[in-house]
């Protein structure tokens, strides 16, 4: 028969006897690659009594059996039979017999070449591969060794040409030469191939067999004895290439019935890859088609369980389908298997290894449960709320193990979730309760149609049981309301991204993590090293995500994946503007799903006003901001804000004011520059800058109604702004949007809103002064004058000028103040601004004087106070008035010091400003005793002090005690002295003000 003998002979048995190569293979005990091999011809004759193994499996009888020893006797084998198999472990059989290839760099070299089978590759790749990126000198003479050595260890003594011919060398490199049977990649692929035309032409059991011999093989991970080659994208593919076929198998054995068949190999690729969502939709259909219900689930929930702990997301439609068939039982099972067998009642996810953190909560939990032994009279019901990615379900998961650990709630444990976003329809309650029910050991065909009849079977069946039921996910009130047991042996868990108002329920509202349990949840994740290496930038990368758990989970687990990152290259990428969201995630799952999930869940009215507030400049905002930057009326934007806190979209900070989380801040402003585009974005930002421009004028101008330069267009009035009936209500608006109106002055920069971003900071200086607030003032009037420039609008650059000249001369930078200052003149004088004149020499004069150029002080002061006399207010000239009287003092001039201080004071008092009288009797009192006058000066400097504080100065009242207690200190009260310098280093210390260092030398001095 020669050659062809032996494998003609096994084909024609096996084809008699009816069975498949995978058949025969698994009675014989044999690879079915090893019997393709011996039926193809391509290695040695077998021992007889591996035939004979062959023969028991094909049922021969003795004369047969004798006849195939016969036969494989009879056989010779190929001039040169090569088998290279990289479908596993790398392994080289020549003329049936196994082969080393040497060293590990001469099997690197071999598996390269066998992954890109009949293509060149170029020696610059064999040598990064071998040397995995670390090349030595010399390593392209090294790599030809190599090959030389290869081909050596791969010659067979009966024709030692052939190797040369497998190894070729090839543009530049070395080309490995085969065919489909020396290569089991190539045969692989050419199975497959016929599979895949089967199934095109509809013949299903062709496509099948053709599918079973291509995944029979793989004998593992490919190359997996190679751990340096898994980080080539050649090995990747050819991962996520198996995964594919093993899809195609499945889909194909389901479509047939065959799902006991298709079960190991899917047993393998779930387990390759543990998170490949599609692998697990199809082991779980082919669990449910070979009886396997319970199974099938419990393979749903820990892959939902792992997908919501690494990868931060929610199953995917395909996974998701693929439960819901198993949950109605649609998965059709061979004739003659009977009902599935279920008894399946513990059904918790599993717990995770790296949970961290929530100490108190997990208290707050327990303390609402009745201690061991108490009878309790009600079902418990504990509510885990809070918004997406924030850790509900790992925490409720890690206690309901606590509680069974500890002996509680041991005889039943149900899981089930209830889908409450907008991926698809929430779970029917009705659907849930079959389900569970069908877990409690009821047979299909008892459990009751109606949902009010599988409510009361489902509480029979837990009644007096102790059973923690475990509702994940919620949806609404309603749709738990039936899955609640009724004894009070029983406890209910919910999760829920919706606030829920389930009567007697013990709710928790769940927050970020703390700083620290954020620190070490990446230590746990990420490695303890990497953290202790860089302390500070892990804080820094906990802080960028938010310390919401989901994402410091995706940014532990990006920083795992990748060994060369530190945590200060996550955290630039983080801080990277616009790339958080993007950089927050592990392969194709990203943490804008998750948000994705709530955010489609709202209607569009809704969605709307929550996109839009990721435009809204500073941290927080009000139902007013709110409805200024979507065009809606107030009351409108409440109702919204409402929803969405119900919503765990937004969170409330006050009775009235709101934030964003900031990476929902960041999802927000990237869907409305998606869905609203540029000229909707650009108009609700045009629309929140204006109403902020004019609410902060409006607050001003009730504080300090007589000192307001900038004039607005009363014609561009927004609709809906704040009244304010007294001075404290302004007051207090103005702290409270402090930092949002400065973010509103970058924000206008941002959006080319010159004559916005420099009006704003001319209106809050006032307010800013008042505070001593210097370094927002600084900052928003260093943008101001930059507008201003850009503008071309000198007005507006000369009374930006004027601010900083200010601010700089209450911090005693007055060379900085006098430079300011004098451009300010200047400008002024070259636009014939007869008003603004007599603001500028006003203010030079000042500054003159805090140098003690008392002289010049007194001259600029007078030009001042000779043009305000012709142009101004009382107001302004009763300014002026003090602030030549403190100049007089300081000359020593203290008759006409008196007379002008107390000339401006009845100015003040007549104007009723409570803030001049302040500052005018402060002057008073100052000029007073450097007249000598001290016990008159005490009177007008606590009248000072007592204004200052009521009216928030606090840089004012804080100079206004130093001075009080030189005054004491004068008067013979040195204990009273040291308490007022004291309160005043309080006040320089909190403001930052460098008169505090020679206030506290002073204390010092006169400690005795």
């Amino acid at each position: 028969m020669g050659k062809a003998g032996l494998p003609g002979a096994l084909r024609g048995f096996r084809e008699r006897a009816g069975l498949t190569q995978q058949e025969l293979a698994d009675r014989a005990g044999l690879s079915v690659g090893g019997l393709r091999d011996l039926e193809q011809g391509r290695v040695a004759a077998p021992r007889p009594t591996t035939l004979r193994r062959l023969a028991a499996g094909l049922a021969m009888s003795d004369v047969e059996t004798a006849e195939l020893v016969h036969l494989g006797q009879r056989a010779q084998p190929p001039a040169y039979g090569l088998r290279l198999r990289v479908l596993g472990p790398l392994a080289v059989l020549v003329n049936g017999v196994g082969v080393d290839p040497g060293s590990v760099k001469q099997r690197t070299l071999l598996a390269v070449l066998a992954l890109t089978p009949n293509e060149p590759v170029h020696l610059d790749t064999l040598v990064e591969v071998m040397w995995a990126g670390r090349p030595p000198d010399g390593a392209a003479g090294l790599a030809q060794n190599h090959v030389y050595r290869l081909r050596q260890r791969l010659r067979s003594s009966a024709s030692p040409t052939h190797p040369d011919h497998l190894l070729l060398a090839s543009r530049g490199g070395y080309q490995l030469s085969v065919t489909d049977e020396q290569l089991d990649l190539l045969d692989f692929r050419r199975l497959v191939e016929r599979a895949r035309g089967a199934h095109r032409d509809g013949d299903l059991s062709a496509a099948y067999e053709w599918y079973r011999q291509a995944t029979g093989l793989w004998r593992g991970a490919p190359l997996a004895d190679l751990a340096g080659l898994r980080v080539l994208p050649e090995v990747a593919a050819l991962d996520r290439e198996r995964q594919a076929v093993v899809v195609e198998y499945a889909d194909t054995a389901t479509a047939l019935g065959h799902h006991d068949q298709v079960l190991p190999v899917l047993r393998q690729a779930t387990d390759a890859d543990p998170l490949h969502e599609a692998a697990h939709a199809r082991l779980m259909l082919a669990l449910a088609g070979s009886g396997q219900q319970a199974a099938a689930l419990g393979v749903y929930e820990a892959l939902r369980r792992r997908l919501a702990d690494e990868l931060g997301a929610d199953p995917g439609p395909e996974l998701v389908g693929a439960h819901r068939r198993v949950l109605r039982q649609e998965v059709t099972r061979p004739a003659g298997t009977g009902p599935a067998p279920v008894s399946a009642h513990r059904q918790l996810p599993p717990d995770m290894a790296d949970f961290t953190g929530r100490e108190a909560e997990l208290r707050t939990l327990w303390s609402a449960l009745p201690q061991p032994g108490e009878a309790g009279t009600t079902l418990v019901i504990s509510a885990i709320e809070g918004m997406a990615g924030v850790g509900k379900t790992r925490l409720a998961v890690h206690l309901a193990h606590q509680l069974v650990r500890s002996g509680r709630y041991v005889d039943v444990q149900l899981y089930v979730d209830l889908h409450g976003h907008a991926d698809e329809p929430p779970a029917d309650p009705a659907t849930v309760l079959a389900s569970f029910l069908h877990l409690l050991g009821v047979p299909g065909a008892q459990i009751p149609d109606g949902l009010d009849a599988r409510a009361a079977l489902y509480r029979d069946r837990l009644h007096g049981r102790q059973a923690l039921v475990l509702l994940d996910n919620a949806a609404s009130d309603d749709q738990v309301l039936p899955l609640l047991p009724a004894s009070p042996t029983s406890l209910v868990l919910v999760t829920s991204r919706r606030m829920l108002a389930l009567d007697g329920t013990h709710t928790l509202n769940l927050d970020v993590f703390t700083a620290q349990d954020a620190h070490a949840l990446l230590g746990r994740v990420a490695g303890e090293r990497r953290v202790a290496a860089d302390p500070a930038a892990a804080r820094r990368v906990a802080d960028l995500c938010g310390r919401l758990p989901l994402a410091v989970v995706l940014a532990a687990h990006r920083l795992r994946s990748r060994p060369a990152w530190t945590f200060s290259d996550l955290a630039a990428r983080l801080d990277a503007e616009g790339s958080r969201l993007g950089e927050l995630a592990v392969g194709s799952r990203q943490i804008r799903a998750v948000f994705d999930l709530s955010y489609r869940a709202l209607d569009p009215a809704d969605q709307r006003l929550f996109r839009l507030l990721g435009l809204h400049p500073g941290d927080d905002f009000t139902a007013e901001s709110a409805a200024a930057l979507a065009g809606v009326a107030p009351p409108v934007a409440r109702r919204t804000l409402e929803r969405l806190v119900d919503e765990h979209l937004v969170t409330p900070v006050t009775a009235d004011r709101y934030r964003l989380h900031d990476l929902l801040r960041d999802y927000a402003s990237t869907r409305a520059r998606t869905d609203d585009g540029d000229g909707g974005t650009g108009a609700a930002v045009d629309r929140i800058l204006t109403w902020y421009l004019y609410a902060a004028h409006a607050a001003v101008r009730r504080l300090l109604p007589l000192n307001v330069e900038v004039v607005l267009d009363e014609g561009a009035r927004p609709s809906h702004l704040p009244v304010f009936d007294a001075d404290e209500q302004a007051f207090q608006w103005l702290a409270a949007e402090q930092t949002t109106l400065v973010a509103a002055v970058a924000s206008a920069v941002s959006r080319g809103r010159d004559d916005l971003a420099w009006r704003l900071p001319a209106v809050l200086r006032l307010y800013f002064e008042r505070r001593s607030n210097w370094h927002d003032w600084f900052g928003t009037s260093e943008i101001a004058l930059d507008a201003a420039r850009r503008a071309g609008d000198r007005v507006a650059e000369a009374l930006i000028l004027s601010g900083l000249g200010i601010a700089y001369g209450q911090l005693d930078q007055t060379e900085k103040a006098i430079e300011c200052l004098t451009r300010s003149l200047e400008i002024r004088r070259a636009v014939d601004d007869r008003h603004g004149e007599g603001r500028a020499l006003n203010n030079l004069g000042v500054t003159y004087g805090r140098q003690g150029k008392f002289h010049d002080a007194i001259e600029h002061l007078t030009a001042a106070l000779e043009i305000r006399r012709e142009t101004a207010s009382e107001y302004d000239q009763g300014m002026t008035l003090g602030n030549l009287g403190r100049a007089y003092a300081g000359a020593g001039q203290h008759e006409e010091a008196i007379r002008c201080l107390e000339e401006a004071l009845d100015l003040r008092r007549r104007l009723a400003d409570p803030v001049g009288v302040a500052s005018a009797l402060f002057n008073l009192g100052e000029g007073l005793m450097r007249a000598g006058q001290h016990r008159q000066a005490l009177a007008h400097l606590y009248e000072a002090r007592d204004l200052y504080h009521e009216k928030h100065c606090r840089g004012f009242e804080a100079e206004t005690l130093e001075v009080l207690g030189d005054c004491l200190l004068l008067c013979g009260e040195s204990i009273r002295a040291r308490e007022c310098w004291q309160q005043a280093l309080e006040g320089f210390d909190e403001l930052g003000h460098p008169r505090a260092e020679g206030l506290r030398l002073r204390l010092t001095q006169h400690s005795g």
